[in-house]
């Protein structure tokens, strides 16, 4: 499932300068230069990184920040385990499979506490549950959300021998009635549907008990041992940024459409109100945004050792450190 992690370092240095953004805040120059390079392309998924740039929490905080973005031919793990990029954000799923690949990389902060995979229906089908699917076409292709919507069917007890599960991708399947449902990513792949004409239903594992990080944020091992002070000013800046970006939605749309003239801005907005309910939890207002559990992540290698052709457990302990986080006021 995962690439061999040597061709993931050839070609780390070759990625690191494709697609370059540099977000200018007018701020000057910091003493500490670091780079983070997102998961994806730059959208509202990454509201956060923008408006801590933007509102000069990060240079307040002492560091001058390169914000860079992802995308199908670029792996944020490898980038910063090669050193290439100083943080990195992902799946914490994504973030197991590069340490049991040899990456030494550790999860500071995670932003997103629910994970925003899933499946996706149109409302008419009446799909509400997971049993639900029973008698239904559900398509799916591999990765974390077919993983983890396994999870939640066995979890539910889904009868699979009554589910059609097909290998099929993108939403005009599901809108031209080829299948019944499909997995997605379910903070933004319902609103593209809407905005088409239809009304979506959507199932997250996290809601049934199996759960992921997403939007963790992580670096190399040896940088946080070497640098801690840095990490901890650049997940307190970040905090900032999510906290701002959440209490000023349509600021932080029109920040990230500054940078993104190719977005929609009423799908980027209606994504970044979806998106305050993965990030903000009990737990979150209990210990502050970003904040996590170790518990988590390791419920997570389970799920993968189990549906996500993950071949054997890592050491768990050593993939994530919250001594980083900042302390709630």
């Amino acid at each position: 499932m995962k690439p061999n992690v040597r061709n993931l370092v050839r070609s780390a240095a070759a990625a690191a300068l494709a697609g370059v953004v540099a977000l200018s805040a007018g701020h000057a120059s910091a003493a500490d230069k670091v780079s983070l390079r997102l998961a994806w392309l730059l959208n509202v998924q990454g509201a956060g990184y923008v408006m801590a740039k933007e509102k000069g929490f990060y240079a307040d905080a002492g560091l001058d920040v390169d914000i860079l973005p992802g995308g199908p031919n670029i792996n944020s793990t490898a980038l910063v385990a090669t050193g290439a990029n100083t943080f990195g954000t992902n799946d914490s799923g994504q973030v197991i499979f590069g340490k049991a690949e040899g990456m030494d990389l550790v999860i500071v902060a995670a932003c997103f506490q629910k994970y925003p995979g899933g499946v996706l229906s149109l409302e008419k089908t009446g799909i509400k549950t997971p049993k639900d699917l029973e008698g239904k076409t559900l398509a799916y292709n591999e990765g974390g959300p077919w993983a983890f919507t396994q999870a939640m069917l066995a979890k539910e007890g889904v009868d699979m021998s009554k589910v059609k599960a097909v290998v099929a991708m993108g939403n005009e399947i599901l809108m031209n009635g080829n299948v019944d449902a499909k997995t997605a990513f379910i903070v933004n792949e319902p609103i593209s549907v809407e905005l088409a004409g239809f009304k979506t239903a959507t199932l997250a594992p996290a809601d049934y008990g199996v759960n992921a990080y997403a939007e963790a944020i992580f670096t190399a091992k040896d940088f946080a041992e070497k640098n801690p002070d840095v990490v901890k000013r650049f997940v307190a800046a970040t905090v900032k940024g999510w906290d701002y970006a959440l209490a000023h939605q349509d600021e932080a749309v029109a920040a990230v459409l500054k940078l993104g003239e190719q977005l929609d801005p009423e799908q980027q907005k209606r994504q970044l109100a979806l998106q305050k309910d993965f990030i903000v939890s009990p737990f979150t207002e209990k210990n502050g945004t970003c904040a996590f559990s170790g518990d988590t992540i390791k419920e997570t290698q389970d799920v993968l050792l189990k549906y996500g052709g993950l071949k054997a457990p890592i050491a768990i302990d050593e993939v994530y450190s919250t001594a980083f986080l900042p302390k709630k006021d």
